[in-house]
Formats: structure tokens, sequence, C-alpha cells
């Protein structure tokens, strides 16, 4: 027969409910209770009913998180990180891809409504903010401002962006060729290319722009468009795009005989394991995405558990990663 919470007070010598405050870490229970509980669980071998616990307290114990894509290595790095952080915090995680599927973005913002999630990270752009305003649940958006009331965590992206200026100007390069994926909407992400651009011209440094569709983050599409809008490749000396997009340029160029880094830079933005896999190591503006998910995890699960303080808008650090593509 399974131990119970019952046979664990009693090994234990304390009452039931200190048990329970110990388990649930919702009350004062001294460290020698404590100390007593644990060695009891541990040696009745008691696994408590997470469900019931849940039940009890008004909490499913999952946490939603929303990813634009899965198959780009910066979101699928991001998602394995933060699910063991939340695990690690005794929730479990339950994932939604909502590249092209804003309707899914609702629904899991709907759930959390209903009280089917007990909060929700979200790193997609596919709905409106309006959706997100309207909430008082706990809500965390990586990369998108969602309004005031909703902590916003992001990468430094304007230290990446003027990172990768300054290091392809101090290269020489002239005629920069530049992948965008701006938004519909506003995001700090952008905030890259603002500043790259900006400091580019102030240098008197040509960028071409090629716009692509921001819902589209799959190499496939890199590939397809710079073989049907890049006819002229030979007339930069440098890119400056996102892992997907950085790598794909590889390829398209020594495809063509272009020798990198010797003929084309190439200055990726992401710097995710990809472009450390690679033969030479890519050149990039790394984002720490350990930190990045860690932050998220932490906010979220404070927010659950109405922990304070909570910081509304964290910037993580990014830094320069040495290569040989430029």
């Amino acid at each position: 027969m399974m131990p119970t919470i019952k046979d664990v007070a009693e090994k234990a010598g304390v009452g039931i409910a200190t048990v329970s405050r110990a388990m649930n870490g919702t009350g004062y229970v001294s460290a020698r209770s404590r100390e007593k509980i644990e060695t009891a669980i541990r040696e009745l071998h008691y696994i408590p009913n997470e469900r019931a616990r849940n039940l009890s307290r008004k909490q499913t114990g999952i946490i939603g998180v929303l990813i634009p894509d899965f198959q780009t290595p910066f979101y699928a790095s991001f998602l394995r990180q933060v699910e063991m952080e939340l695990y690690n915090y005794g929730y479990r995680t339950m994932v939604c891809n909502t590249v092209k599927h804003s309707d899914r973005e609702a629904a899991y913002v709907e759930m959390l409504d209903r009280n089917m999630l007990d909060g929700l990270i979200t790193c997609a752009w596919s709905a409106e903010a309006e959706v997100y305003r309207h909430m008082d649940k706990p809500i965390v958006s990586m990369d998108h401002n969602l309004g005031e009331g909703i902590p916003l965590i992001h990468s430094d992206h304007k230290t990446g962006g003027r990172i990768a200026a300054e290091h392809l100007l101090e290269k020489g390069c002239k005629r920069v060729l530049q992948l965008g994926d701006y938004f519909p909407v506003y995001t700090p992400s952008n905030d890259r290319y603002r500043e790259f651009h900006r400091i580019m011209d102030e240098a008197g440094v040509e960028v071409r722009q090629l716009d692509l569709e921001w819902n589209r983050l799959d190499y496939e599409y890199y590939e397809k468009y710079l073989s049907e809008h890049l006819r002229d490749v030979k007339w930069s000396d440098a890119v400056f795009a996102s892992d997907m997009g950085a790598i794909a340029c590889y390829r398209f160029a020594t495809e063509r005989g272009i020798q990198v880094p010797d003929h084309m830079k190439i200055m990726a933005y992401d710097g995710t394991d990809f472009t450390r896999m690679m033969m030479p190591v890519m050149t990039a503006v790394r984002q720490d995405i350990t930190k990045l998910a860690s932050s998220c995890a932490d906010t979220v699960v404070r927010l659950v558990q109405r922990k304070e303080p909570v910081r509304m808008h964290r910037i993580i650090d990014v830094e320069f990663q040495k290569g040989g593509t430029t």
C-alpha cells in the first residue's frame, strides 16, 4: 500500500498540516521539522499526489510557452532551456508552434484566461497585442512589447547591431547586404537593424536591405528567396543576417565561387550552436539563450506564485563571437 501524508506526519512526529505547509511552501515550518519531514518522505518513498495538490491550490502546474517556429535553432535552443528551467521549479511545459497560426496563439491565451494554464511565456507575434492587454494573468513576453503590466525580456539588440556594424567597418566593408525580418509591429529586435543602419550611414557605407516575410524562419525559405531575388550577389562585400540567413548566404556564395571571407564577409546574429558547428565557425553576435530562458522562467514563476519583486523589463547582454567568416 502506498504511504500517505498521514504516514509521513506520524513518522516525522508532526501534524498533517505541518507536512502540507512544508510540501506546498504555504507557511512557516521550522528547519528542524522540515528536516524530519524530508527524512520521512525519503524513507517512506512517499510520492505526493500532484493533481490533488494542484487542485487544492487551484493551479494546474502547467506553464504554456508560445514559440514562432520549432525549426529555427534559436527557438529550439530557447525551448529546450526554458523547459528545463520550468521543470526545476516544479512546472510542466505545454508548447505551441504559432508561425502562420495566429488562432493558436489566441487559443492559448484563452486557455490561460480559463485557468487551464498557470502562466504563459510568449515569444510569438502573430496575434494582436490587444489579445493580451485585457488579461490579469501571469504572462511574460520575450522580444514583443505587449504593453504595461506585462514583463518584457529581450537581448540588448541595440548593442548587438552596433557590434556587428563596427566589426564590419573594421574589416573595411563598403557594400553590405542585410537580410532583414522586420515585423509588422515594433519589437526590440528591430533595434539591431536600426542601430546597424545608423552606424553604417554615418560611415558612408551603402546597405542594401532584402525584406523577408516576417513569419518565415525556415532554412528552405532563405534558400528559395536568395535564388529568386539575389541575382547580383557579387555587388556586396559583406552580409549581415540572423543565423539561418547567414548560413544560407554562406552556402549561396560558395556555390557561386565567392570565397568567404576573402571576397565576402558574413556576420550572423544569434550565435546558436549551428554557427559553431560550421567550418569555419561563423562570426556572430551571440544572444545568451540560457539567461533569456532563465529570466523568462523565473519571472513567470514569480507571477504565478505572487512573489515580489517582479522586474518588468530585463535586458540581457549580447557578446561578440569570433569566427572565420569575416
